[in-house]
């Protein structure tokens, strides 16, 4: 290696050593600096969305009720009144197929084709006033849609 290093002329020396630190940036980019910047890339944005799904539940926790309210419960006979209004107020008046009084204290409830967000808030909506007793989902023809069979129920017992 020496004695082919002696033969060459300088110029030709200088030309090898340009070419030897041309393609050894091009290695050390190719084989460290590009994976570290990807790995940082790909750690920046999850951090990022880290910090989305933060933000979020922070403000998700201020729509939260107060741990110390107590839900109010739905009385005997006005059960059906009371589904009815938050069938009504949730947009899902036109999903529903059937709603069944059972005994005073319960409801058989049937919907169809319901977006499942929508199906998610009206369970939101109904939460500690009443009780799902039974329930039953099925993916509708369409994605995102279900179709719901309930039972549901303010909790007393026949009289």
């Amino acid at each position: 290696m020496i004695e082919f290093w002696q033969k060459r002329e300088p110029r030709e020396r200088w030309v090898l050593i340009a070419a030897a630190l041309v393609l050894s940036y091009i290695l050390i980019d190719t084989l460290l600096l590009q994976p570290f910047k990807l790995h940082q890339a790909r750690v920046a944005d999850q951090l990022e969305q880290a910090q989305d799904d933060l933000d979020w539940m922070r403000q998700a926790i201020t729509r939260l009720p107060p741990a110390n309210s107590k839900p109010r419960k739905v009385v005997a006979g006005r059960v059906i009144t009371f589904l009815d209004q938050q069938i009504t107020r949730q947009g899902l008046k036109s999903n529903m197929q059937q709603m069944t009084p059972i005994q005073q204290h319960s409801a058989r409830l049937r919907l169809t084709d319901v977006e499942f967000s929508h199906l998610l808030r009206f369970f939101s909506a109904i939460a500690g006033s009443i009780n799902i007793e039974e329930i039953r989902i099925l993916p509708a023809d369409e994605a995102g849609l279900v179709n719901v069979s309930l039972v549901l129920s303010n909790g007393q017992e026949p009289t």
